[in-house]
């Protein structure tokens, strides 16, 4: 999904946008822009992700609490609530689809819906870093029936694209479901159930403070593997209506990653634990950006410095503007060509 940048102001190098070699500068965010937000440069403390599977080998199960990276990211482009409570959730979900996968696998989760958020876009690897951006951060809604949050009403109605990728893949793997609900987790269970056939119960909550900030953000993936038992499903379905919270009620009554893979696996023997610690990393920095220079024709380039004397960059992931000199914008295309 990577998109040649738009000639003009504001530039974007691809979607694709993947580690921060510190060369961007950050355009005044209220702070002082050469301060780099904490979040970006390491996990949260309390941030965690587990994971076990069954001693049957029949279903696995996945926690995440993603709150500090969450809360990070939707204060760094100040996302409204319902924008906050769209991108939490994706994170969280990318970071589901993509933990245990081999390192370098990731996984991109893009809602193109027809709503006012525009896009909802969550990238993660198997490393348990992610990245993410919605649209439009500024989408005001009046709450859903149930009074919540309306996302399924931000995002509207459109299409969910799953990418797997890997760079030794020959293709990366796309599955394309219509959007059901627009509420994210509902959407992505079915495209695991369509797509990947593989029965599985998904649960992604964020809390959103009065004040519009992220209180808490989290979810929980539970797969059923090929040639499940009945009464393993029994179990988990059991188990999931026990749990009688949503995941953002659940750490918010104080609940930690492993205690909540405890409840969702009681009685299915879980093997030991593997945790890690998820984080927001954004992948930018300038030889992204001398690739994406290289998509542009040259009579277009040569048009935009004429026009603007430089090329300015934002990174859709971060917010980090580039800047290079006619010379370096040149250079890096023809560099590019020829090789």
């Amino acid at each position: 999904g990577a998109m040649p940048p738009r000639a003009g102001r504001g530039a974007m190098p691809p979607r694709a946008c993947v580690a921060a070699d510190g060369e961007g500068e950050r355009v005044a965010r209220g702070s002082d822009p050469r301060v780099e937000p904490e979040f970006l440069l390491r996990a949260v403390p309390g941030d965690e992700m587990v994971r076990t599977i069954a001693s049957n080998g029949q279903v696995t199960c996945k926690v995440v609490v993603a709150s500090g990276l969450v809360a990070g990211c939707c204060s760094m482009f100040k996302t409204s609530p319902v924008a906050s409570a769209a991108l939490g959730r994706a994170l969280v979900c990318a970071l589901l689809l993509a933990s245990g996968k081999k390192d370098r696998e990731t996984v991109n989760i893009e809602f193109r819906g027809d709503g006012p958020l525009k896009s909802v876009v969550a990238v993660a690897n198997g490393v348990g870093e992610v990245r993410g951006y919605v649209g439009d951060p500024n989408v005001a809604l009046p709450p859903n029936a149930e009074g919540k949050l309306d996302v399924g009403r931000g995002v509207g109605a459109g299409i969910l694209a799953v990418i797997r990728n890997h760079p030794f893949w020959k293709q990366p793997y796309t599955g394309l479901v219509p959007i059901k609900s627009g509420e994210v987790a509902e959407d992505i269970a079915q495209y695991l159930a369509d797509s990947e056939q593989t029965p599985s119960a998904l649960g992604a909550g964020v809390f959103v403070n009065i004040d519009g900030g992220v209180d808490v953000a989290g979810g929980f993936l539970l797969e059923m593997l090929p040639d499940c038992e009945e009464a393993t499903i029994q179990l988990v379905e059991r188990n999931l209506k026990n749990l009688e919270k949503t995941p953002s009620q659940l750490l918010q009554a104080g609940y930690s990653g492993a205690q909540i893979l405890e409840m969702l696996m009681r009685d299915l023997e879980p093997m030991q634990l593997t945790s890690t610690a998820p984080r927001y990393a954004c992948q930018c920095g300038r030889d992204r950006l001398y690739r994406a220079i290289a998509l542009i024709k040259l009579d277009e380039l040569e048009d935009l410095l004429e026009k603007e004397g430089q090329v300015e960059a934002i990174c859709e992931f971060c917010g980090r503007t580039y800047h290079l000199s006619p010379q370096e914008a040149l250079r890096a295309h023809a560099e590019a060509r020829t090789s």
